[in-house]
């Protein structure tokens, strides 16, 4: 996971930073100037202010308003480390002390490369950048005299891993229930049935969406169709979906792939309550990401996740099980936070389509887009991007291992990386969400100050320096020049699939958008498509998709499949 993943999702998931977590996948190793526990801390204590300014409370009623919202494990944890330092920082809080400087006082926050990161802007007497500096170490080396033990006692008293502890011990991406390790769950979160179609039977290694069987007796591909029609003798399965193309769907990528979001009302201090926080657990469970919602496997209503997202949901999965219900639950998404076109061998791993196991199974349309880490990342240069002939590499040998793995019949489109100058052009002047109680943080400032403390997930584009975004984007259309390349250079050698490109289908989609593009982005990180980007996205690739061949007609037996088996076990 990225710095900036970690930190955002420790402090508006669980409203507590206090210590890292033990795993290796949430340690922070990139981090300047105080970086992750730094814009954590600032975030929480400029959300205790606003409330404070809100509730006309003091800095202590405002944290323990703040912890009482949390679900119980959270809400207690919470309430744990406000004992410890409130006594410590709400004397600062409460004499107008900003964020910033409160952070700073804790050495959550400091200054090792030289510069002071703030993300709001200073007060009073301190408004010169060198008044402002000298009083936040006159505060840092005063605090931390008095208060070293009590500190490092308040910032232990909260550990995500405790709370959640599936969360750390995800390894691989794979399903971390699942009894008969076919890589499908039965629990939606944790990369279960969010992430992948839903197993209907998880102690039953050759019973999961996708195998390409008869199902006289049993739901062996957990589509929902089996059985035998009493007037033809032959079972449903061969006579409604046998021929018709069906198909499942897989998306290897990144966040953008995963869908990750943050909801904004997590940040908006006026409107803190219970049920703003009742899901933030499950937020957790699920790396902040919304894969049921996605532009690639979406296949949930977005109102059963209100308050945390709203919007229309469509997805190349949902428009195929339209078009063909046998396709039912056979769907995975295999998207990571921070991927890039290096991790595409690793993910075909977890991949659960593979014709060498020895099982039947359906063709399927792998998905491959890395749409943006490849440029992306804290680095404040161009050297750690991905180099054009190791992009061509890594991608080629994804290919070419797909091809090795993938049934007969199957598909694998290759998505380039995006212009992200939209970003900045779009957001730079809108107020973000923890500025809104008091309209003083721009999305400008925020991607200033995650640059400042080296935890930007993309340095290049979230920049207000034009030609370090000018020169990302420029980088980022070499990387996609090479995959129409790429499709030429296997035309004759693939056995098992064809490959294709079809532009730059994430560009030209959101630019079908006719309202203000903003719309399209997500508010807390300014970064992600947003729901209605998602939605989007996923109808203009399928059409983009069946319009190249990809996608098979559509099935004639699909009122029958439907007026027999209904939902056909939902999901």
């Amino acid at each position: 996971m990225r710095p900036t993943t970690v930190a955002l999702i420790v402090a508006v998931a669980s409203l507590t930073l206090m210590a890292s977590a033990p795993s290796p996948s949430w340690t922070v190793t990139a981090d300047r100037n105080g970086g992750s526990k730094c814009a954590v801390c600032t975030l929480l204590v400029a959300l205790v202010e606003q409330t404070m300014q809100i509730k006309n409370a003091t800095a202590s009623q405002a944290a323990q308003m703040i912890c009482s919202y949390l679900p119980k494990l959270a809400g207690d944890a919470c309430s744990i480390a406000m004992d410890i330092l409130v006594p410590i920082v709400g004397p600062l809080i409460d004499q107008g002390d900003t964020a910033d400087a409160v952070c700073n006082a804790l050495h959550l926050c400091n200054n090792e490369s030289g510069q002071t990161c703030r993300l709001f802007p200073a007060k009073g007497a301190y408004k010169s950048h060198d008044a402002w500096a000298k009083h936040v170490n006159d505060l840092r080396v005063a605090t931390m005299m008095r208060h070293r033990a009590k500190i490092e006692q308040g910032l232990r008293s909260f550990n995500i891993c405790t709370i959640v502890p599936a969360v750390c011990e995800i390894e691989d991406h794979r399903p971390f229930f699942d009894t008969d390790s076919d890589m499908f769950s039965t629990y939606d979160a944790l990369r279960g049935s969010f992430w992948r179609g839903k197993d209907c039977d998880d102690l039953d290694a050759q019973i999961f969406p996708g195998r390409d069987t008869n199902d006289a007796f049993l739901d062996s591909n957990c589509n929902g169709i089996y059985g035998v029609d009493p007037s033809t003798q032959k079972t449903y399965e061969d006579q409604w979906c046998a021929g018709t193309g069906s198909m499942g769907v897989a998306s290897l990528g990144d966040s953008a792939t995963a869908h990750f979001r943050l909801p904004a009302d997590y940040l908006i201090a006026r409107g803190l309550s219970k049920d703003v926080f009742k899901n933030v657990l499950r937020l957790i469970e699920n790396e902040a990401d919304w894969p049921m919602l996605s532009w690639s496997t979406g296949h949930l209503d977005a109102s059963q996740f209100s308050p945390d997202v709203k919007g229309p949901m469509s997805s190349i999965y949902h428009r195929m099980l339209e078009r063909n219900r046998c396709n039912m639950r056979d769907f995975q998404n295999v998207g990571v936070n921070g991927a890039s076109v290096h991790n595409l061998l690793p993910f075909e791993g977890v991949l659960a389509r593979n014709r060498n196991a020895g099982l039947s199974l359906k063709p399927i349309f792998v998905v491959m887009s890395m749409i943006g880490n490849d440029v992306c990342g804290h680095h404040h240069n161009f050297n750690e991007m991905t180099t054009v002939e190791q992009y061509h590499k890594d991608v080629l040998a994804a290919v070419k291992n797909a091809d090795a793995m993938l049934p007969n019949g199957s598909h694998v489109l290759l998505v380039p990386l995006v212009d992200g100058r939209v970003l900045y052009d779009t957001m730079h002047d809108r107020i973000h969400p923890i500025g809104s109680t008091n309209n003083d943080v721009t999305y400008a400032d925020l991607y200033d100050y995650l640059n400042c403390l080296d935890i930007s997930p993309c340095w290049g584009w979230m920049n207000s320096n034009e030609t370090v975004r000018n020169m990302t984007t420029e980088h980022a259309m070499k990387l996609g020049a090479e995959l129409p390349i790429i499709v030429q250079e296997t035309q004759g050698q693939l056995t098992n699939i064809k490959v294709h490109f079809l532009g730059n289908l994430i560009d030209d989609g959101l630019k079908r958008y006719h309202g203000p593009m903003w719309h399209l982005i997500e508010p807390v990180d300014g970064f992600h498509p947003s729901q209605t980007g998602n939605a989007l996205l996923g109808d203009f690739v399928f059409n983009k998709s069946r319009d190249a061949g990809i996608i098979p007609p559509a099935n004639p037996n699909n009122a029958e499949i439907i007026a027999k088996f209904g939902d056909q076990g939902g999901y």
